[in-house]
């Protein structure tokens, strides 16, 4: 288009502050994307990613039932 990279990326970084656009957006991304997301297998839990297998059955169904509703969740343990 005869215009200097760094114009052409300035407008990109601005369209993608003005979308709000981020990494693995479930909005913006293809169903393909969204699907082999590397994200989809981990969760938080005190602060730390873990790989949804490594928690409770009952939890992971929790994860993915919110996740189906476009949420996301986290958990925290009790401390003794």
């Amino acid at each position: 288009f005869g215009t200097k990279n760094s114009t052409v990326s300035n407008k990109a970084g601005q369209i993608r502050e003005m979308f709000k656009l981020k990494m693995f957006d479930n909005e913006f991304s293809t169903n393909q994307m969204n699907e082999t997301n590397p994200f989809n297998d981990l969760v938080m839990v005190d602060g730390l990613i873990v790989p949804i297998s490594s928690i409770p059955e009952n939890l992971q169904e929790l994860v993915k039932k919110e996740r189906a509703e476009g949420r996301d969740i986290e958990f925290t343990t009790e401390r003794e």
